[in-house]
């Protein structure tokens, strides 16, 4: 069974919001209304990015809409979120099914089946795919597994080079009809869950997001080894540099990119790494760019970098114009992106190093928790720790200052006027730490 949001994705103040577009968002698809549906679903995640039910429903309307790259999208992260969950892969077979990315669909749901080998769903989809793929023979070997004489006389013609009944004569022996079998997911059987309840409100509703709640121990069916490591196989998609996978972080390396070394756990590939330096007014420095093995490096050649998430939260965002950053909260950048250093002095109280990032590409961020939006105006400045700071977008002046007038002289904080928005990282303060 898949798992409820987690707490992390939970916001005090926010769960009946969460809980009223989730259930409208329900009650459209069991009406048919697979637009409304989704409106409101797209809400629910906004609230609840990880939420499984929020996934599993939101695939279902995308998939009702004919919108298959939408719904694997969505049912993409929920297996990444529920790896062994059988169900969930069927549904991300289909939705690669039906967008004829068959090898994709046949890797779903062989994995599907390793996890649960009695799934006749997963055997008649797969067999669907191997027809497609052009492995009538194979195909037909999981339809006959699969209960479905229709398809397997649908093989046995295609392997006698007879055209079926109904049917044009079939190119290469692969094509095939997908409606011919059932093709209905199975969110409302086996993803769907219980809503969340909301809890009793509390007299002054937090802003920030939970601590993460600790990770249960070990309950189920025991897998045997090929379906264990078959469900927690870590890859990235070939159009992603930075994909982030359960407690592993993956990066690309093809040709270049830029990337901090701190909790490295594997290495594949021709790689080869060299050390960055800290860039002034557009000229290298010989300054370091980061400390020991939280140095950022330049990463040349072709092949993957596995990174223990540990503590970690990292978020991939894609830059179009230009951002500023804290630079703790930069774990590494594709190579299209170009970056310059600066920093922020305060007499007598530190520095603040920033990092100017501009061009087209993805950063990558670190943080302690999901990084949090706020706006900027001119007439109203804001203030943080300068832990908690991420980054902004927009015209921003920043400057360290005393975190709140009149407040404990050693609390240091950044300010920051003009017009933007500022990324912070509710996760970096700890309550106790926090001006009370």
């Amino acid at each position: 069974m898949a798992r409820p949001g987690r707490e992390e994705d939970q916001v005090e103040g926010q769960d009946e919001e969460f809980l009223f577009h989730l259930n409208r968002g329900s009650e459209s698809l069991s009406r048919g209304d697979a637009g409304g549906a989704r409106a409101s679903l797209e809400r629910a995640l906004e609230l609840r990015p990880r939420d499984a039910k929020v996934l599993g429903l939101l695939g279902q309307a995308h998939y009702r809409l004919a919108k298959y790259d939408d719904a694997i999208v969505a049912w993409q992260r929920l297996v990444d979120e529920n790896p062994a969950e059988p169900a969930a892969r069927v549904n991300l077979g289909l939705a690669f099914l039906r967008a004829k990315r068959q090898s994709q669909a046949t890797r779903q749901l062989e994995i599907a089946l390793d996890l649960n080998p009695d799934h006749k769903k997963a055997m008649g989809y797969l067999g669907l795919a191997l027809l497609e793929s052009g492995d009538p023979l194979r195909a037909r070997e999981w339809f006959v597994r699969a209960g479905s004489d229709q398809m397997v006389a649908r093989c046995d013609q295609v392997l006698s080079g007879a055209p079926a009944a109904g049917h044009a004569p079939a190119p290469s022996g692969a094509a095939s009809d997908v409606d011919a079998l059932p093709v209905d997911v199975e969110v409302d059987e086996e993803v769907r869950l219980t809503p969340v309840p909301s809890p009793t409100p509390s007299p002054v509703a937090a802003v920030a997001s939970a601590p993460p709640a600790r990770r249960p121990a070990h309950a189920g069916p025991v897998l045997d080894v090929a379906a264990f490591a078959a469900a927690r196989n870590v890859s990235v998609p070939e159009d992603a540099t930075f994909a982030v996978a359960g407690e592993v972080l993956a990066v690309r390396v093809r040709p270049a990119v830029r990337v901090r070394v701190a909790g490295l756990l594997a290495a594949r590939g021709a790689i080869h790494a060299e050390p960055e330096v800290k860039r002034f007014r557009g000229r290298p420095t010989e300054k370091p760019f980061g400390d020991a093995a939280d140095r950022l490096h330049r990463v040349r050649g072709d092949g993957v970098l596995l990174f223990a998430a540990a503590e970690r939260r990292f978020t991939p965002l894609r830059l179009d114009d230009a951002a500023f950053f804290r630079e703790e909260s930069v774990f590494g950048f594709e190579d299209s992106i170009v970056f310059e250093n600066g920093r922020v002095p305060s007499p007598g109280a530190g520095e603040l190093n920033l990092v100017h990032l501009r061009g087209q590409g993805t950063v990558l961020l670190v943080s302690h928790g999901e990084p949090q939006a706020i706006e900027v105006a001119p007439e109203t400045p804001i203030r943080l720790p300068v832990a908690a700071l991420v980054g902004w977008i927009g015209s921003l002046t920043p400057r360290l200052v005393g975190l709140i007038e009149g407040g404990p002289a050693d609390v240091l904080g950044v300010e920051l006027s003009g017009e933007g928005r500022v990324l912070l990282d509710p996760g970096a303060v700890e309550p106790e730490e926090s001006v009370r």
